[in-house]
């Protein structure tokens, strides 16, 4: 596997893997005993190495449980965590009801969720990249998918150039209901 690969991989793990500890440290936990005990060991933790430690065992896990990036594997993924609390009609609609049924979400349940865009690479490779959704304004906040590594990774795009990245993968979203 080339460097590149390994690093979508890696980035695409620990953005389902932060979300995954994020539900949880928000209340919502997995129906998974191992999920939840990954990410009470995060939260457990007691200096920067430790937690360091049980991130990777959480993303590590996540690894092996979830198939691929795709928008399937990663809803299968979310459904055997959380059920019938997993929500996949985000994207339905035209950018209008899709923005409303956004700020909605956001508003109501106040939980990050994912969404699958379209991205041109430094290196002008263009690919499929998971985003970790926090806020919709008038521009999408989207987490740093590895907040246990000191890179900044967060970023900010006006809403209608997320929606054209987004409509490129036809608005796949994963998000869940407490």
């Amino acid at each position: 596997m080339s460097d590149g690969v390994l690093e979508r991989v890696d980035a695409f793990v620990y953005t389902l893997g932060t979300w995954v500890y994020l539900l949880h440290s928000s209340g919502v936990a997995a129906s998974d005993d191992e999920a939840r005990a990954l990410c009470d060991a995060i939260d457990d933790s007691s200096d920067a190495t430790t937690g360091d430690v049980a991130g990777k065992a959480l993303v590590t896990w996540v690894r092996s449980r979830v198939g691929d990036a795709s928008g399937d594997a990663v809803a299968a993924f979310a459904q055997s965590l959380y059920g019938e609390r997993v929500e996949l009609g985000l994207g339905e609609g035209d950018r209008d009801a899709r923005t409303g049924r956004l700020r909605v979400y956001q508003f109501s349940v106040s939980l990050p969720w994912l969404a699958r865009i379209w991205v041109r690479t430094p290196s002008a490779e263009v690919r499929p990249l998971w985003l970790l959704v926090e806020r919709v304004t008038d521009e999408v906040t989207a987490l740093d998918p590895n907040p246990w590594d000191e890179v900044d990774e967060e970023r900010h795009l006006p809403v209608s150039d997320f929606h054209v990245l987004w409509e490129l993968d036809g608005c796949t979203a994963v998000a869940v209901r407490p």
